[in-house]
């Protein structure tokens, strides 16, 4: 999450970074849902400067909805990194929320022509609009809550070339009339063994979900490399000593998934549940890839070269933590080909750094639909433990922003605590 405060109120609003959403929006003063008595609310209110609209919005989210109206005001990130935008203020949000920290929602996915989107620009359009970034690019490092750092950052114009080793490994994202992140998938594995390829899959790139969803036959087939491993439906376990990764394979390069992200909390059994689920999210094509790989990469998303970036610190590394990959051969071009990555001017107040909640846990895509079309969204298996989830602010600190020489504004943001009682959100948008 990232502390924003809007137009010209001081309170503090702390909003999710969901790379499968498209829309911005904030609890509005007018829900009188149950979700926004437990949550920061803005409007007219609150903002002198607040412009309303009646045009109306609809969220649909794995675990939760969210409705309202739309506005724009200044959004500002930090004490100098400010824009003004167009975004939802929800007057319906449902009880899901209460289990979530969050007063709203950054989108940072790739837009939408779905029914029910806002036609509200993106935030990264928003910026470069205002001339505030160079590049409509931004990198994201999730931090590990285990961790204790509360290190998770947030590059806007730019990358922080000290989250990596080497070069960026740039993937081309698959065309998507849904505004989601997609890459194709290579393989994938346990330790050193495979399912020997995988061929016709694409995974969401998704910071909104918490687990990692796949189809079932695909899921159980992985789980059968691991000895000890059991299967109760969708859901799986695994013997709590597992240490060994799981691997991803994008193009040529392998990557880490560490034991610590997705080797969940005892179960009844006596083994550990797993976050890697077995559920066709959007059909047997898409793989839904969210945290519990995320953590383990610094990714980059470059807008206008439809390309996502990987990037890891090698084995040794200060802060390599577990989030070390396997490089089978470089494929390290930037978007322009230039060989180096596409980043603003030193010196030039083109790029912005924020500093996100170190958790793990993020709501589940958010895309937007209308209030009357279901919702197919996935929420945590059944029966499992959600310890790595949000439930609680564990204190609102005041944001604080250094600029260095390079230009970059770094923002200190609340951090929150977790509950094995929490809910896991799986906030990507639905379309149906």
């Amino acid at each position: 999450m990232v502390a924003v405060t809007i137009g010209d109120s001081t309170e503090e609003y702390k909003l999710l970074l969901d790379s499968a959403a498209s829309n911005t929006w904030v609890m509005g003063e007018g829900c009188s849902t149950e979700a926004c008595g437990k949550h920061n609310t803005f409007g007219k209110g609150d903002s002198k400067t607040i412009k309303t609209d009646p045009k109306t919005f609809s969220v649909t989210y794995g675990t939760g909805s969210v409705s309202g109206t739309t506005a724009s005001d200044t959004l500002h990130i930090g004490n100098s990194l400010s824009t003004s935008m167009s975004f939802g203020v929800a007057t319906n949000v449902s009880s899901e929320f209460l289990s979530y920290p969050m007063d709203g929602i950054i989108g940072l996915g790739r837009g939408t022509t779905s029914d029910g989107d806002t036609s509200a620009p993106l935030l990264i359009d928003a910026l470069s609009s205002a001339k505030l970034i160079s590049s409509k690019i931004y990198g994201l490092h999730l931090g590990r809550a285990s961790d204790n750092k509360n290190d998770g950052e947030l590059n806007l114009g730019d990358v922080n070339k000290d989250r990596f080793d080497g070069d960026l490994n740039w993937l081309s994202a698959s065309n998507s009339d849904r505004g989601f992140w997609e890459v194709d998938i290579a393989d994938v594995g346990f330790d050193t063994k495979t399912v020997g390829g995988v061929t016709g899959k694409v995974g969401i790139i998704d910071t909104g979900t918490s687990y990692f969803f796949m189809p079932p036959t695909e899921a159980a087939t992985l789980h059968k490399l691991i000895d000890g491993s059991t299967q109760d439906g969708e859901s799986f376990q695994v013997p709590c000593s597992t240490t060994a990764p799981v691997t991803l394979k994008f193009g040529s390069t392998t990557y880490n998934m560490s034991s610590a992200d997705w080797v969940g909390s005892k179960g009844n059994s006596g083994l550990c549940n797993s976050k890697i689920v077995g559920r066709a999210t959007f059909g047997s094509d898409r793989w839904l890839i969210g945290d519990a790989f995320l953590k383990n990469v610094y990714t980059v998303f470059d807008v206008d070269n439809s390309k996502i970036g990987f990037g890891v610190k090698s084995a040794g590394s200060n802060d390599s933590s577990s989030t070390t990959s396997t490089t089978s051969s470089s494929t390290s071009a930037s978007p322009s080909g230039s060989g180096t990555s596409a980043t603003s001017t030193v010196g030039t107040p083109s790029s912005a750094t924020t500093r996100t909640s170190s958790s793990s846990a993020s709501p589940a895509h958010d895309t937007p639909t209308s209030s009357s079309k279901p919702s197919t969204n996935p929420s945590p298996p059944s029966g499992s433990s959600t310890s790595n989830s949000p439930s609680s602010a564990s204190g609102a600190a005041s944001p604080s922003e250094a600029a260095g020489n390079s230009g970059v504004h770094t923002l200190n943001v609340v951090s929150y605590s977790a509950s094995a009682a929490s809910i896991v959100l799986a906030l990507f948008a639905v379309f149906l």
